[in-house]
């Protein structure tokens, strides 16, 4: 099983026992978003609760580690001591031209309300998916917090490559800058692999 997949199981009550769970089917509930993929049985993308799910994954091993204290299995306790964060590239930002709902009243002002209505809505979903951001400043603090070495790559891309992309032109474009991005980071890359070689 693996770490982000528990995600998907958190987003339903009763899941079902974690040791008879195989990974194919972690895989195809992980993927299972919504409007691209149906879903798998009773499950959905994780994403849909923690796109990022850095802090997730630290809380799990957290409570794991807490239940072999409690248990008097001490020794047993493993610390988090690098954290690795892959990110699949931050788009571009965009203008948002308005957010402005309310209750109209002519015609006018119906169709200002409707269009601040679908802004706020962009608004909302880019909020619930975002995978950078807040996200990434929390994990970062969190790690600091606990003396974790945190690392964070993701490339900024020009353009927003949508799920479904299928354009030879915006998929090249992507690999060249997420290309470009490793090469800028290739110091920070051989200090993370220094750091995984040698147990941090």
């Amino acid at each position: 099983m693996i770490l982000s997949d528990l995600f998907d199981l958190m987003l339903f009550p009763n899941p079902l026992v974690l040791s008879e769970q195989v990974v194919w089917r972690a895989a195809r509930s992980s993927g299972a978003a919504p409007t691209y993929f149906r879903p798998m049985g009773r499950f959905l993308d994780g994403g849909l609760l923690a796109n990022n799910p850095t802090l997730d994954a630290m809380t799990e091993i957290h409570q794991y580690n807490k239940s072999l204290k409690a248990e008097g299995r001490g020794s047993e306790v493993q610390r988090l001591g690098v954290v690795v964060s892959l990110g699949t590239g931050k788009p571009p930002q965009v203008v948002v031209n308005s957010v402005d709902v309310f209750r109209p009243s002519n015609p006018l002002e119906l169709a200002k309300s409707f269009v601040g209505a679908k802004e706020l809505g962009k608004m909302l979903v880019d909020c619930c998916t975002d995978s950078d951001g807040c996200a990434v400043d929390r994990a970062r603090s969190w790690c600091e917090m606990t003396e974790t070495v945190y690392h964070r790559l993701s490339p900024q891309l020009s353009q927003e490559v949508m799920l479904d992309e299928v354009s030879d032109a915006v998929l090249v474009d992507m690999l060249w800058e997420t290309q470009m991005y490793l090469y800028e980071q290739r110091e920070n890359i051989q200090l993370l692999a220094q750091q995984l070689l040698n147990g941090y």
